[in-house]
Order: structure tokens, then sequence, then C-alpha cells
């Protein structure tokens, strides 16, 4: 140990093992880590899954670093003097790993206690399925660090640090938009894509397949320094490749494996809630209640809310949900912000379209006019006023605000039972996501 103490002093190990921290830190916090229910903040999957996206800049930094720490015996003279020595060169340089590899180990513990914190304080759903993600992490970016080592030995140029680092970072970007049939080989990066829902998490066949393979790159790094032959050490990343690259997933589906326990919902005085979200309980049964009270006034009112579990705004559109209860997105309406909404915002958003959710997916298509002029039309009859939905207003052409206003002096003009009969059968319509919930508002209409 007090070998190890010294080359934490005389290596750069505690520089970069800070550097990493304030990178990884700063990428947290201001970057989209903060949005919405997956915010590193707020549980414990997406927290070890959005360090690993800080990844991107970070580990460049490791290689390069590592590079840097490569070269140190050639740049103090020393190289031929320690080569002449009997203690076996492995011996000697396992201390200089083991100070960067404890200077980044606490670096990444650092910043997963700063996330852990504010996730204990966020979230009463505690599970031990984000650690084999973090581990791996810490995996990754010793391992790097490591193989930088073992580059900056091979080629002892003071070109050599930028140049791995600016060769890591490529790496990282092209690993963004892979190539059509190269998405397995991005796995093989150590960052990870951007958490889109609490309700999955990394496939731990994935996670295993990378431990194989950033223990074949450390492993590599080490050699390449350890060995007096450098050709050897290349073989453990060659032998962890070969074992990786047919074992990992050849399409994004393959890497998320859903999370049914956090999925599973919690059902109390007519308001369900996700094992992810139950803390949530106390600020949303105010305002499911009063939704409940409002949508009452329909023929077949619903008696329930009920959250979806699933990734926010699916790309083709959602499918048809039941009647009977009103579901909620919480993501939908950025429930999770910095300053959160309102119980009256809450209440509004629940109401909305009669207490359903929109059918588009994540673009709105030329057909969405009609579908949110229903939607409003369907809460202005609820709750008596009629204005604009405070929802997606900047996405959707000013078609909207006539076909509103048309059908709503016109279910104005029918008697009240009729009325009531029309938004019921609208609200059904809107549900199932099947016909048009304006054409049903209108029917005997020319």
């Amino acid at each position: 140990m007090r070998i190890l103490g010294i080359e934490l002093r005389r290596t750069a190990a505690p520089v970069l093992g800070v550097l990493a921290v304030l990178v990884m830190v700063g990428l947290l916090h201001w970057g989209p880590s903060m949005k919405n229910s997956t915010a590193w903040t707020r549980q414990w999957t997406t927290s070890a899954e959005f360090i690993r996206l800080t990844f991107l800049f970070v580990w460049p930094l490791a290689l390069g670093a590592g590079g840097l720490q490569g070269l140190r015996d050639r740049r103090s003279g020393v190289e031929e003097l320690f080569g002449s020595t009997p203690r076996p060169r492995a011996q000697r340089v396992a201390w200089t790993f083991g100070a960067v590899a404890v200077a980044l180990t606490a670096g990444y513990a650092v910043v997963s206690a700063v996330g852990a914190v504010q996730v204990a304080s966020a979230t009463d759903y505690f599970h031990l399925g984000w650690l084999p993600v973090a581990l791996v992490g810490v995996l990754a970016l010793v391992g790097g660090a490591w193989l930088g080592m073992g580059v900056g030995r091979l080629a002892p140029s003071p070109l050599t640090p930028p140049a791995l680092a600016v060769a890591g970072f490529a790496l990282m970007v092209l690993g963004l938009e892979p190539a059509a049939g190269a998405f397995r080989w991005t796995l093989l990066l150590p960052s990870l894509p951007s958490p889109v829902t609490v309700f999955a998490s990394v496939a731990w066949s994935v996670t295993a397949v990378q431990a194989v393979w950033f223990a074949g790159v450390a492993a590599a790094g080490f050699l390449l320094v350890a060995l007096r032959r450098a050709w050897p050490g290349v073989l453990p990343l060659l032998m962890a490749g070969a074992v990786a690259v047919p074992l990992l997933p050849s399409a994004p589906e393959g890497v998320w494996t859903p999370d049914a326990a956090a999925a599973e919902l919690v059902c109390h005085e007519g308001l369900c809630l996700t094992r992810a979200h139950e803390d949530e309980r106390p600020a949303l049964t105010g305002p499911a209640r009063e939704a409940l009270r409002a949508l009452a006034k329909l023929p077949s009112p619903p008696t329930s809310v009920r959250e979806v579990a699933a990734p926010v705004r699916p790309v083709d559109g959602r499918g048809p949900e039941p009647a009977e209860a009103v579901w909620v997105h919480l993501d939908e309406f950025t429930y999770f912000r910095r300053v959160p909404p309102t119980a009256e915002q809450v209440t509004a958003y629940l109401v909305a379209g009669a207490g359903t959710r929109s059918c588009y997916g994540q673009y709105v298509p030329a057909a969405g006019a009609r579908e949110l002029a229903a939607r409003t039309v369907m809460t202005a009859w609820l709750t008596g006023r009629f204005e604009p939905l405070p929802m997606y207003r900047s996405w959707v052409s000013r078609e909207t605000d006539g076909l509103a206003a048309e059908a709503w002096e016109h279910l104005r003009s029918l008697p009240g039972p009729d009325q009531a009969a029309r938004v019921q059968a609208a609200r059904d319509t809107q549900a199932a996501c099947a016909g048009d919930a304006l054409t049903t508002l209108m029917a005997g209409t020319t």
C-alpha cells in the first residue's frame, strides 16, 4: 500500500480522477439527463445509464491521459535503466496501473454517490439491477486508461496522447448513428444509449458480454506495458472481441429488457401508479380525485386513473386503451420538472380530451388538427370553458381553432342528453384510437 501511495503522488492519476468527476457531473447537471422521469437523479437504473452516457467525453479523456502516463519512463529517461533490473517488469508497473485504477474508480464512485443521494430522496423503488451497469462502467473507464498506457508505451511520441483522445472521441461519435448492420459494434463502446423509460433496463446478457470485452481491453493495456514483446499483449483484446461480437444484439431492441417490477401498478382509492412512481401518490391523489369528479358528468364515466408504463409517445402512436379508466403518462406533460406542476395543472391534463390521451406519435400528423379539435370540445363540455388545450399548441396549425369552434357551436345546439351521448361516443372513439372523434361529435351535420 505504501508503494501505491507513492504512485498516486508521482502520477497524474489523481488529476485524471478529479477531471473525470468534473466532466461527468457537469454533463449530468446541464445535459438532457435532468429531464423527465428518466433524470439521473430520479431512478437507480437511469442514474447508472446516464453516467455511462457521459463516457462519450470522459472515456476519450481517460484514453488520452493513459497515453500520457505511458510515456512517463521514456520522458524521464529511465526506461533502459528499469529494463536492466532483475525485478519483473509486470511487478513494477502493476502499482502504476493500480494507481490509475484507484483514481478512476474513486471518481466514478463519487459521481455515483452524488446521484444516489438524490435518487434515494426521489423514489422509494430500490433494486440492485443498476449495479452491474455501474460496475461495467468502472471496468470500461479503467480499461480505456490502461489501453492508453499500453499504446503510449508502443508509440512513445508527444503526439500519442492527443491522438488517442481524438481517436477515442471519433469512435464515440461514430457510435451515435451506426451504419446499417453495424449496431452490435457500437456496444463495444463504453457509453450506453440515452435512457428513454424507467420501465426497462440494459439486458443482463449485454452487460455480461460487455464485461468480458472491457476486461480484455484492460488486460491488453496491461500486457502491452508489462511484457517485453508487445504482440502477445494484443491477444486478450482479440480474444475478447471474438467472444463478444457474436453475442451482442444486432438491433437496439435487444439491448433493453422490461422491468416488470418497476411497471407493476399499485392501486389505492382509484389511483393506480407504477412502483417506480409510487412516491408521487400524495401529489397526484387530489388531482386524480378532482378529475374523476369532473368526468362523472359523462353517461359512462371512468372509475380510476391509471399510469401508462411505456416510453413517452412511441413513434407510431399509441394503441387502444380501455375507456373505463383515465390513462396518464407522466412524461407527456412533463410532470417531472425542476418546478413541479400545480394541482390545477395536473387536473387540467387529466380532464383534457374527456380523460383520453392523444393517439398520434412523436410527430403531429396532418389529421392531428381534427383530433385536437375534438379533444378541445370534449374538455370544454366538461369544464364549461371553451379554451385551447394547454399542451402542444405550438405544434398545430390554426385549423384546429376553426374546427373546434364549429364543433363546439354544433354541440351546444343539441339537447342536453344528446350532448352527453355525443361526448361519450367521441370519448370512446378517442380512447380506442379507431375512427374520428370530431366526426362523432359532428354527426348529423353536413
